[in-house]
C-alpha cells in the first residue's frame, strides 16, 4: 500500500477555477473520505489523483513520489466507479481477470487472484454469471473484486453505492469497512453523502467550491466543526443556528443572550469573544431535551416518526425554527407548545463570519 499527498493541487476548467490550492496528507492504510455537496470538485480530485484528469498546479504524490506526469496505469491505482463499469458480454471470472489478462500474467497466478477476491467478496458461487445475472450489489462487488486482483497501491471509490437502494447502501458501507479492514489498503471514497463518510472514514476531508474546509476524524469534525459550513452539513439532523450576542464572559462560561429571549452558557474555550459582540449559536437537535422551565420553545409544526426516534420541528415566533431529537415513543402532535432546555456538549458557538469560537463536549 502507500501513502497520499496533495500539496497546493490547483485545477481549473478554462476560466472557471474549480479546485483551489487543496492540501492534505493520507497515510498508508488509511480509508479516506472525500465528502461535500454536488459540484465541491470531490470527483475532480479523485480524478486529479488517478491521472485521469491533468493538474494546473501543485503536486500529486503516491508514496512520496511525485506523480503528475505519470500515466494512470503508472500510478499503480485501481479505481471503482459508480455505474460498475463491467464488460456484458464476460463472465464474472473474466471481468475479474480481465485486467490480469492485459497484463499477460501467468494463467495460475491470475486464478489465484481470481479466487482470492471472489473469496474476499463472496462471489464464488457467481463466477461463471454474466453481469445482467447480478443484483446491483453483486455487480459492485465484481467491480471492487476488478480492483483487488491487480493488488494496487491505492484504491479509488467515485460514489460507487449511489445507484444502489437505501438498503442495500447500507450492507455495502459495512463490507466495505470489512474489506478495509481485511485488506489494510489505503482507500480514497468520494461521496456526498455525509451518514456513509461518517460510518466508513478513519478521516474526512469536507470540501466546499473547490477548498478543504476541514480535513479531520469523523469525530473531531461533529465535535469541533471549525466553521458553520462544516457544522451544518456533517450531521444529520443538521445542526439548528441560532443568532445571538455575548451578554458575559466570565469564569470559563460564555453567556450569550438569544435573539428570541433566553440565555445559553458555554464554554469559553482559549479564545473568548468579547461581550457584546454577535455570536451564532449552534445547537445539536439531540441535544435539544422537553423540559417546562426550558429556554426555547415554540409550536410543533412537523412530527416525523422514524421508529427509534422522533424528529420534531418547532416554529419559533419571529425567529428561526429549530428541529429536536427525541425518543420514537414521544408524543408530540402537531400545534402543541413545546419547551425546550440545551445539553451544554451539543452547543457551539460561531462568530458573526461563522468561523468556531468555543463549544462542544469538554
Amino acid at each position: 500500500m502507500a501513502s497520499v499527498g496533495l500539496r497546493a493541487v490547483v485545477k481549473s476548467f478554462g476560466q472557471v477555477r474549480v479546485i483551489e490550492g487543496v492540501s492534505f496528507e493520507i497515510g498508508d492504510g488509511e480509508f479516506v473520505v472525500l465528502v461535500g455537496p454536488s459540484g465541491c470538485g470531490k470527483s475532480t480530485l479523485l480524478r486529479m489523483i488517478a491521472g485521469l484528469e491533468a493538474i494546473n498546479g501543485g503536486e500529486v504524490l503516491i508514496d512520496g513520489e511525485v506523480v503528475n506526469d505519470l500515466s494512470p496505469k503508472e500510478r499503480n491505482i485501481a479505481m471503482v466507479f459508480q455505474n460498475y463499469a463491467l464488460y456484458p458480454h464476460m463472465t464474472v471470472r473474466e471481468n475479474l481477470g480481465f485486467s490480469l489478462k492485459l497484463a499477460r500474467a501467468p494463467r495460475a497466478e491470475a486464478a489465484a487472484k481470481i479466487q482470492r477476491a471472489a473469496d474476499i467478496l463472496g462471489l464464488g458461487d457467481l463466477l461463471e454469471r454474466k453481469p445482467r445475472e447480478l443484483s446491483g450489489g453483486q455487480r459492485q462487488r465484481v467491480a471492487m473484486g476488478r480492483a483487488i486482483v491487480r493488488d494496487p497501491a491505492v484504491f479509488l471509490f467515485d460514489e460507487p453505492l449511489s445507484n444502489l437502494d437505501a438498503a442495500l447502501r447500507v450492507q455495502m458501507r459495512v463490507e466495505l469497512a470489512e474489506l478495509h479492514r481485511r485488506l489494510g489498503a489505503t482507500m480514497i471514497y468520494v461521496t456526498h453523502d455525509q451518514v456513509e463518510a461518517m460510518t466508513m472514514a478513519q478521516k474526512i476531508a469536507v470540501l466546499n467550491k473547490g477548498r478543504v474546509e476541514q480535513f479531520a476524524t469523523p469525530a473531531e469534525l461533529y465535535n469541533r466543526p471549525c466553521n458553520l459550513f462544516v457544522a451544518r452539513f456533517i450531521g444529520s439532523p443538521q445542526m439548528n443556528i441560532l443568532p445571538g450576542r455575548v451578554a458575559s464572559v466570565r469564569d470559563g462560561k460564555v453567556a450569550v443572550s438569544l435573539a428570541g429571549g433566553g440565555e445559553i452558557a458555554v464554554a469559553s474555550g482559549e479564545n473568548p469573544p468579547q461581550p457584546g459582540s454577535p455570536v451564532q449559536v449552534g445547537i445539536r437537535p439531540e441535544a435539544l431535551t422537553p423540559a417546562e422551565g426550558g429556554i426555547l420553545s415554540g409550536a410543533v409544526r412537523i412530527v416525523e416518526y422514524l421508529g427509534g426516534l422522533t424528529l420534531v420541528h418547532v416554529a419559533r415566533d419571529g425567529e428561526e425554527p429549530v428541529v429536536a431529537q427525541l425518543p420514537g415513543n414521544f408524543p408530540a402532535r402537531v400545534g402543541d407548545v413545546v419547551r425546550f432546555e440545551t445539553a451544554a456538549a451539543g452547543i457551539h458557538l460561531f462568530d458573526a463570519d461563522g468561523r468556531r469560537m468555543a463549544g462542544g463536549p469538554p
